[in-house]
């Protein structure tokens, strides 16, 4: 049985990593720390700006072509509550044609009403409360443009800066029929433990990443083409984003919503004339 409402959305092609981008005021940037740094799949690089002020840095592309955009993802980044972004779409080069722009959008989700610890958390608390890795995503429906805009506004952020590791941008897709119900959620550690010469254990420490397994059970023939292209053009290389439960917030989206690789799936499988079937193990980067 399939998993009812919230169908998962994945970024598949990342396009900003063929854009041009830019970061203004460039006066606020760190040069060591340039904005082509969250185009890399390198978790270590990242983008800095000292532009906490009202009006923040507002980060620019310009894409070779027109493009399909339906959300758009800062990933490992600094933002407190109360900060905003905004993202600004056009249909043609340099800022012309038709305009898309969202609202000014909160950068951290809250906890849901059930998840708030009553008495610990103050009414500021959310779903990213320790939690080593902080992601914003804004999901719309999709709009064909080729450059734009990412306005990002953490005034007064104590850190002195604003910093995000990786931005993706693109056309996200779903099945029409969403995952199945035995989805897995596990955490890969790379930690070592071994026993030294003296009978004593020695730990070394490694990284922790979640891993997550779905099936899709019904792709039907009318969007076997879009998983063809997944399978196809998805790898242990090509960064992705995935989230199973877009727009739930709280803490259920955020343990099911990451940047990821594909570390293995199952062959497009054909069931009958009109339906398909894959099986999908997403690893986080």
């Amino acid at each position: 049985m399939a998993i009812a409402n919230s169908q998962i959305r994945v970024i598949t092609e990342n396009l900003a990593r063929v854009a041009t981008l830019t970061a203004t005021p460039e006066l606020d940037n760190i040069a060591t720390m340039p904005i082509e740094n969250v185009q890399n799949s390198n978790r270590t690089l990242s983008f800095r700006s000292t532009a906490i002020d009202e009006e923040g840095v507002t980060i620019g592309f310009e894409l070779p072509a027109r493009k399909r955009i339906s959300a758009v993802v800062l990933d490992g980044h600094n933002l407190r509550v109360g900060d905003k972004w905004k993202v600004r779409l056009w249909s043609g080069p340099d800022k012309t044609g038709s305009l898309f722009e969202t609202e000014l959008l909160e950068a951290l989700v809250p906890k849901t009403a059930g998840e708030v610890n009553w008495g610990i958390d103050n009414f500021t608390a959310t779903a990213f409360d320790d939690w080593d890795r902080v992601y914003s995503v804004t999901w719309f429906g999709s709009v064909a443009a080729q450059s734009g805009e990412i306005v990002v506004i953490s005034e007064g952020n104590p850190d002195g800066y604003i910093d995000f590791n990786r931005l993706v941008f693109g056309q996200a897709i779903s099945p029409q029929r969403n995952f199945q119900f035995g989805y897995e959620l596990d955490y890969l550690d790379t930690s070592t433990h071994e026993l030294t010469a003296g009978g004593s254990g020695r730990s070394d420490p490694g990284v922790i990443r979640r891993l997550i397994n779905i099936q899709l059970p019904r792709v039907l023939d009318s969007e076997r083409s879009t998983w063809a292209d997944f399978v196809r053009n998805t790898s242990m290389y090509n960064e992705i984003f995935v989230s199973l439960f877009p727009e739930r917030g709280g803490k259920l989206e955020r343990d099911h919503s990451m940047m990821c690789i594909v570390k293995s799936r199952s062959p497009l499988r054909n069931v009958n004339a009109r339906r398909f079937t894959i099986s999908i193990n997403f690893q986080e980067n």
